[in-house]
């Protein structure tokens, strides 16, 4: 059964003149490529809208060092840092999506800031990004495919990273 999926896979992919490692411009479909994608990716930068308590939404650059081992966040071409954001070791981040229920009120989804900022039609857009001392970074892209690319690939590379700090 397993050899039937992997070639009617095959055979889709090569429908789409996809290779499924993501060098094509389509998305990488297992997770060696998914993570060097995301890798790449974040080393390039990923523009992201950041809400928070305190400002106005505002356009950052979600950015990795070349050994994806530290994440973040430029503005305008120059290290962003508010509080929020800051230069975060990988291994002591996590990531969840706004539709994810929020560890501070069970009964709610996201977070506050994102509930507050973020017509729920586009949750499916936006997700947090965990640091140490339970900073919570608030993010939304432009379509949940590209937010569900990030969650997913930002998973994979942190369980890689804590995998490999132990």
């Amino acid at each position: 059964m397993a050899e039937l999926c992997n070639n009617v896979g095959a055979s889709l992919l090569a429908c789409f003149n996809c290779n499924g490692t993501g060098d094509d411009g389509m998305a990488p479909v297992d997770d060696k490529a998914i993570m060097s994608h995301m890798k790449d990716r974040l080393v390039k930068g990923i523009a992201v809208t950041k809400y928070s308590r305190s400002s106005s939404p505002k356009i950052i650059t979600l950015k990795s060092d070349e050994d994806c081992t530290e994440i973040f966040f430029e503005h305008k071409g120059a290290r962003f840092e508010d509080g929020e954001c800051d230069t975060y070791k990988l291994s002591q981040c996590g990531i969840r999506r706004a539709t994810d229920p929020d560890p501070d009120v069970k009964h709610f989804a996201g977070s506050k800031v994102l509930r507050d900022n973020l017509d729920p039609n586009r949750a499916l857009e936006a997700f947090i990004i965990e640091g140490p001392n339970k900073v919570t970074i608030n993010c939304k892209v432009d379509s949940e495919l590209e937010a569900d690319r990030i969650i997913n690939g930002f998973k994979l590379l942190l369980k890689a990273s804590k995998s490999q700090s132990q």
